[in-house]
């Protein structure tokens, strides 16, 4: 397999990420409403995403407090 080819270790299930980030579906429903958390609609109601996205995500959102200490 080429280096830049993706396999399925490199997508989440929705049910995949809820467990990951611990999070409730409303709150997962609210980050791709305010279109925060990219992801890839299957059909209506099933959708994946890659985890490169929420890595990106998670990194967007780290916060460092007083580095000098």
């Amino acid at each position: 397999m080429e280096k830049d080819q993706k396999n399925i270790d490199d997508i989440l299930t929705e049910k995949e990420l809820l467990e990951l980030l611990r999070i409730k579906r409303s709150a997962l429903d609210d980050m791709r409403h305010k279109k925060q958390l990219p992801f890839c609609k299957i059909s209506n109601t099933n959708r994946i995403y890659l985890v490169k996205d929420v890595i990106e995500f998670i990194e967007s959102r780290r916060i460092v407090l007083n580095k000098n200490t």
